[in-house]
């Protein structure tokens, strides 16, 4: 991929996209800026192959586009011949003329004029602000030569020179027929003072301005956070910084989100400002390292720009500045939360709690290394001091139980004629006992015998069987002529069987007999 074209590709889809107040992407896409900037189409052909870029878009953009692009990669190989025209208006070989519309031919002009970008110096001799673009003019103070100019308003803001009449000023931009009217003009994409004086007093006064506003005030400073883990980088990675701060961050295992910025001159202040606004949007981040070497207060216009001043002071996120300089601190460095010298001090900041933190852990580890040797000396006597208890109080249970054991050898004799002479009397005891049972159990049988004839003699059946019956009212024995009454019904149970009967009449030989034996 080729980095200018791709820088001058987003420079420009930025400022048409600010002018028509449109979103980044509708204009043109990042992955479509990577593709151009990658393959470098010459002709319509080519540019509308790329995705993202239809016929209503290239209608709309693609002149501009292939314009950036020539002039990007400066190759005519692909757009002209030897005259120099491009395709569509080469002349026949036969030299035969051919009519071309002022359209075609201004058309023509701009490609040529728009490929490369250029800087002029001049005094501005009118300044007309609008809504959406500044126009002035800008005359040599040689031959008195004028260019008409314009800017964009964001472009303009950007840039953070006041255009007044009588100032130098050097300009960066491309140059462009406007076609309606047929008047030459520059557009300009960055507006510089002229001269180191000039930079000196711009800087003095944004300085007192921002300051006066407390931008710089160390209260609203936000601290460096304690072992980071993610860092958003800014800066070129051409130079030697990058490599600077990766070298002294320390092999702490730290992840770094990298942005590639231009570093050098005003003009970088567009890439160092969307730089800023990405980690703005991004999350996680505990630290954002500015970095570039030293240079002059020419060299370093981009890091005194308000614009970029502003957005920094609007992170939310701890910013740290290493941005190398020879006399005056940048104005990036003031509103940083931590401003160091060079790339490297950068590097040292951001990870110096990690070398705290990790000296801290070595001492902590000498500590514990020390406590646990103490700890094992210590132990070792003690353990040496209970072997030496454990080993008298072994020696003495030895010598108990080899005494316990001789007493045991010598009574089990003993031991052993008391348990036969305890066995005899078991079996005798037994013996006994069996004969006690028998004599007992015989006993019972008799005494059983003797209660099964008296049961056996006093069964109520067994006079039943005699010719002898019970009478029955209601399962209640009737003893006498008293318990029942007429009309009652009565059972009378005999030995093979029962009579049911009903009441005709009683007589009681109470009263009867005593009749009898009346006079």
């Amino acid at each position: 991929m080729n980095p200018k074209l791709f820088r001058k590709l987003r420079a420009w889809r930025d400022a048409t996209a600010k002018k028509e107040g449109a979103e980044l992407f509708r204009v043109l896409p990042n992955k479509a800026i990577e593709e151009i900037a990658t393959s470098e189409p010459a002709n319509k052909e080519e540019l509308i192959n790329i995705k993202g870029i239809k016929e209503k878009k290239f209608q709309k953009y693609g002149r501009g586009i292939l314009r950036i692009v020539n002039g990007g990669n400066e190759k005519e190989s692909n757009t002209s011949n030897n005259s120099g025209l491009p395709r569509s208006l080469w002349l026949p070989r036969n030299d035969s003329p051919k009519i071309y519309s002022v359209s075609e031919f201004l058309d023509y002009l701009n490609d040529k004029l728009g490929g490369e970008e250029v800087k002029l110096k001049g005094e501005v001799t009118s300044v007309e602000e609008r809504e959406k673009a500044v126009y002035f003019s800008l005359k040599d103070k040689e031959d008195g030569s004028i260019i008409s100019c314009l800017i964009w308003r964001y472009q303009y803001e950007v840039s953070g020179v006041k255009l007044e009449i009588g100032n130098e000023i050097i300009v960066s931009g491309y140059a462009e027929i406007y076609k309606p009217m047929g008047k030459l003009s520059l557009k300009v994409n960055l507006i510089e003072l002229a001269g180191e004086g000039a930079l000196k007093k711009a800087y003095e006064e944004l300085k007192k301005k921002l300051e006066k506003e407390g931008l710089f005030s160390p209260e609203i400073k936000k601290p460096t956070p304690d072992l980071p883990q993610t860092i958003g980088l800014i800066t070129s990675n051409q130079g030697a910084a990058i490599g600077d701060f990766r070298m002294n961050l320390g092999n702490y295992g730290l992840k770094i989100k990298f942005i590639n910025s231009s570093v050098e001159g005003k003009q970088a202040v567009f890439d160092l400002i969307e730089a800023v606004k990405q980690f703005k949007k991004m999350k996680n981040l505990d630290v954002i390292v500015i970095i570039r070497g030293g240079g002059s207060l020419e060299s370093l216009q981009a890091f005194n720009n308000e614009a970029l001043v502003r957005e920094i002071a609007d992170l939310k996120t701890p910013v740290v500045c290493g941005v190398g300089h020879e006399k005056d601190i940048s104005l990036v460095a003031l509103v940083s939360d931590l401003a160091v010298s060079t790339p490297t001090a950068a590097a040292r900041a951001v990870g110096e709690s990690w070398d705290n933190a990790t000296e801290k852990l070595i001492h902590h580890q000498r500590i514990i290394m020390n406590s646990f040797e103490k700890y094992i000396s210590d132990s070792k006597y003690q353990i040496e001091k209970i072997s030496f208890n454990i080993s008298g109080k072994l020696s003495e249970i030895f010598y108990r139980f080899t005494k316990a054991k001789n007493n045991l050898l010598q009574n089990f004799e003993k031991v052993y004629y008391a348990i036969n002479n305890e066995k005899r009397k078991i079996i005798f005891l037994n013996n006994q006992i069996i004969s006690e049972h028998k004599k007992i159990a015989s006993a019972v049988r008799n005494k059983i015998n003797v209660f099964e004839n008296v049961i056996k003699a006093n069964n109520p059946e067994r006079q039943l069987k005699l010719g002898y019956s019970i009478v029955l009212l209601d399962d209640k024995i009737v003893k006498s002529v008293k318990q029942v009454k007429r009309e009652d019904l009565i059972n009378i149970k005999m030995s093979d069987g029962k009579i049911e009967s009903a009441i005709k009449r009683t007589i009681c030989f109470t009263n009867f007999t005593n009749k009898l034996n009346k006079p």
